[in-house]
Order: structure tokens, then sequence, then C-alpha cells
């Protein structure tokens, strides 16, 4: 008797915090959910088990997070929760219907009360009562609440069903990102904006011009596979008016991409629009905003210089790491790439500027393969190292020695190619261009011939990289419209190719684009690429 008595008196107090809860969950539309955060994924969560748990839709967490797919949804990754606006027609729909639903036990809404049985699930109870695994989730809150396990004679509120549907198992990622992300049809017509400084009297204006102007030979090779252009050019000028007098016009919103600006504050006010009307943004010359950790439009070309050492260690790392790593001091201020590259060796030694050849040999292993770098890119320290070098291998050829260099010592190449050959150099750089290509001296001629001028003659070309970011760019809008991204736009570019990575799920992406350039003894050049 006194065993039924404590049922009877547990399942009353129950019945009262359920309608407790389910008032308080009417009063307030609690302000977490009006609030982004941030979840790291468990074992076990599933997509769907997140918009249950913060009540929010797939395809408003898909679009917070254009980064996320079925792929890498995988315990540790932080994604961003939007708040749950999207929901709130769907609560002023349930509380209406629920004013006319019958009050049940105790005034709780529950029809009755369940007790769970032994190997029981959510989803077979809710079908054993004629109810969606929608409708029992919202009668009991607790099941919302993040690490939820349903427990034997755990006691469950069984709502009344509002309306007749189909119970179905819980959809899979794969369905759901399916679902939450239709492919979006590629453009036929492109409007482009360009927003750059092309009035000052500076060297940044010089390139931004060249780089214009590779960016328009783009849009006419592409005109002539049957795509139609709408450019809109704006000069940037130099002050926050200036900008704020462009970003006006009534013709920016509609834009399908941007390219530019290049002052940083000026980036962060057109990436502000960008996110707003979600343009993808090109930033093809600064690498220091921010707006790429939280703007998942934006995308930046050169990436910081930590992102290339990362990417030129792992290429390194990959193919050295076995070998003995000879690092040369030069006397100047040491590269911040050589830490980056020193993690990969267990076998490591060191020399000094000016080196004789017997020290020279010392610091070689004959039984492993050698790999010598400088501690500074500079010319000077190069041409005092490389006849020492080249004596070395010519007198010692069952010696396996390869030579590791800088981007800057492309600039170098018509005075020391034949020394770059003789000890089978490598140089890593995010861009390359050969100057004997015929593609090379196709584009040179069609520059002079639509603008009576020689590209600027620095490395990289800045007309170059001006025509391989618009074929890149605007070949991905032609195809996937705005969600190129997620593509895999193939181009085959003459100096700068786009490996273009996104930092986190919710933000922008960076350009992880970076080779190894090796001048082989063979006289032939190799491109080596991370796989």
């Amino acid at each position: 008797m006194k065993g039924r008595i404590f049922k009877v008196f547990m399942l009353c107090l129950l019945l009262l915090v359920a309608k407790g809860e389910t008032a308080a969950a009417k009063q307030t539309p609690t302000t977490v959910q009006s609030e982004h955060r941030f979840h790291t994924i468990q074992k076990g969560e599933t997509l769907y088990g997140l918009t249950r748990l913060y009540q929010v839709k797939a395809e408003d967490i898909c679009a917070a997070n254009p980064g996320l797919s079925a792929e890498n949804f995988k315990v540790g990754t932080v994604i961003l929760i939007p708040a749950a606006s999207a929901m709130e027609a769907e609560k002023k729909d349930t509380v209406e219907i629920e004013k006319e639903e019958p009050k049940g036990l105790a005034g709780s809404g529950c029809r009755e009360m369940h007790e769970v049985k032994r190997k029981e699930t959510l989803y077979s109870i809710a079908q054993n009562y004629g109810v969606t695994l929608e409708e029992l989730l919202k009668a009991n809150p607790e099941t919302w609440k993040e690490g939820f396990k349903l427990k034997k004679k755990m006691v469950l509120c069984i709502p009344y069903h509002k309306e007749k549907k189909e119970l179905k198992e819980e959809p899979t990622n794969e369905e759901l990102f399916n679902r939450a992300r239709k492919s979006t049809q590629g453009l036929k017509t492109i409007r482009v904006g360009v927003i750059l400084p092309f009035k000052e009297k500076t060297a940044i204006a010089a390139r931004t011009l060249d780089y214009y102007r590779g960016l328009l030979m783009a849009v006419d090779s592409l005109k002539r596979t049957g795509v139609s252009f709408e450019i809109y050019t704006f000069d940037a000028g130099k002050t926050k008016a200036d900008l704020d007098e462009v970003l006006q016009r009534p013709i920016i919103p509609l834009l399908d991409i941007i390219f530019g600006p290049v002052d940083v504050t000026q980036i962060k006010a057109v990436s502000e629009l960008s996110k707003k009307h979600k343009i993808p943004m090109i930033v093809p010359f600064s690498s220091k905003s921010d707006e790429v950790h939280s703007n998942p439009y934006f995308f930046v070309l050169n990436a910081p210089d930590s992102v290339q050492y990362q990417e030129v260690a792992m290429l390194f790392g990959s193919l050295f790491s076995k070998n003995n790593f000879l690092l040369i001091e030069t006397g100047r201020p040491m590269e911040p790439v050589i830490p980056y590259l020193k993690k990969n060796f267990d076998s490591l030694r060191y020399a000094k500027l000016p080196i004789s050849e017997k020290t020279l040999l010392s610091r070689l292993d004959p039984d492993k393969e050698n790999v010598i770098m400088l501690t500074s890119a500079d010319q000077k320290s190069l041409n005092i190292l490389m006849p020492v070098l080249r004596n070395v291998i010519h007198s010692h050829p069952e010696l396996k020695v390869k030579l590791f260099g800088y981007p800057e010592w492309q600039l170098y190449v018509s005075g020391l190619l034949e020394d770059y050959y003789a000890v089978d150099t490598y140089i890593f750089s995010p861009f390359y261009l050969n100057y004997s290509s015929h593609g090379y001296r196709l584009f040179s001629n069609e520059f002079y011939k639509n603008f009576h001028s020689e590209m600027l003659q620095v490395t990289p070309r800045v007309a170059i990289y001006g025509f391989d970011c618009g074929i890149y760019f605007l070949k991905g809008l032609e195809h996937y419209g705005r969600n190129f991204d997620k593509q895999n736009v193939y181009t085959r570019p003459l100096q700068n190719k786009f490996m273009m990575e996104r930092e986190t799920t919710w933000g922008g992406l960076t350009n992880h684009q970076m080779q190894l350039i090796h001048y082989m003894p063979s006289h032939q050049i190799e491109i080596i690429e991370k796989k």
C-alpha cells in the first residue's frame, strides 16, 4: 500500500514539474537561443540531434557553417549554432494549437504517463502511442539536454497527437545535408564589382592597375565561351568617406562578386556588406584582415605567413624528413620559416658562412641524402655558397646533396639557373611562372596589344595574377553560382593556382596553395604539390 502511495506521489510530482517547465518555456523565449553559440561535436552526435538540442533547423545550422558537411561532421569539430529565430513562427503556431488542446492530466497537456521499459527507445514509445517523435520530445524538455540517455523506469509525458504524420527513423547526416544544401545553378550573366585604388600615385596603385587589366583579360577570354558580364569599376579612394560613397551605389547589393579593396579598414567595411548580401569578396593583396574568421563569403588569396610556412613544412617534411638537414647561418636575421622546418628532423647539423669545401664535407652524411639550407634568402649569401657547393658535388659525385631555397630565389634565375640545376635545387613558392612557355608569350603580347604598355616587371607578375584570379573565380560562378566555393573549380593557371580552404566551418577561405619548384640536374623543372 505504501509503495502505491509513493508511486502516485511521484507521478503527481513529475506532472507538476512538467507543467512548470512547459510554462517556463512559454513565458521565456530564452536569451540563450537569441544569440549565436559554439558547439564542439561529441561522440555519437548527429546533425538531427543538434537540431533537437538547440531547437534550430538543419538549414540554419548549414547556413551558419558553410564549411560543414557530412564528411567533416566529426568529433572535435567546432561549429556555430545560430539563433533560433527561424523557429519562432513554428513556436507561435504550436502555442495556438495548445490553447485548443485538452488540458490533460493535472492540466499538464499530457494524455497519459509512460514508465520506460527495458530496450524501449523514444522512437518506439512514440510509435506505440501514435504520436510523432517531435511531439514526444517537445512534451519532455529533459530530452533536449546534452548527453540525455533514456533509462528504464523513467517516466515520460505522452502528449496528444495533433495531426497524422508518417513516423520515420531519424534522418542521417547525409540526408539532412542534402536537403539543407541545394546546389545552385551557374550564372550566364555575371555582375562583377571591382573596388581598388586607381587614382593614387603610389606603387600599390600601379600594381592594382595591372591586376585590374589582367582581370579584364580574363573577362574577355570567358566572353568567348558564351558568358555575359557587367563590369562595375570603382575607385576606392583613400578615406572612409570615399568608400562609403561607393558602397551606397544601388548596384552594389546586386553584384555577384567583388574584387578588392586593398586598405585594411576599407576591407572591413566591404566585408560587412559582403556578409549581409552574401556576395563573394576576393581580397587579392592584403593578408592581415580578421574578417576571414567571421565572413563565410570572404576569400584571402595572399595567405598569412603562418599559413604559408605550415604548408611549406608539410611539403618539406613529406620529402626530406629522413635526410640529413644542414643549416648554414649567414650572419643575417633568420627567416621565420626555419623553425617550422627544423621540427621535421632528428638529424640536424649547423655551419656558418663563409664556408670552406673541407668544412662543408665534414657536415655532410655519406650514408644519407643531405638537404642544405641557408638561414636567409639574400642573393649575396647564395653567391658565397654556390661555388663551394658546386665544387664539392663535382669532386664527390657519390654524395647525395640538395639545396633548399626561398621564393625570392626566383628573382635570381637569370644569373643562377645553371647553378640551380647543378646542385639539385628546390625552391618553395605559392606561385610559379615559366617565362619561356607559349602561354606567357601569348599573354604578354595580348597585354601590350590591349593596353599599349608592358606589364610591370615584378615577381610575381601582377597582371597575370589578376588574369588567373579572374579565370578561377568567374569560371566558378559560371558553373556553380555563388556556391562555387564548395565545388572543384578546375583551371590551368599561368602563374597562380588557388587551393581555397576554410579556417573554420563558419568563416571565410584562405589560399593554402604551396609548391616546390625543383630544378633537376637533368635540366628539367618539376613542380611538386601536396597530395
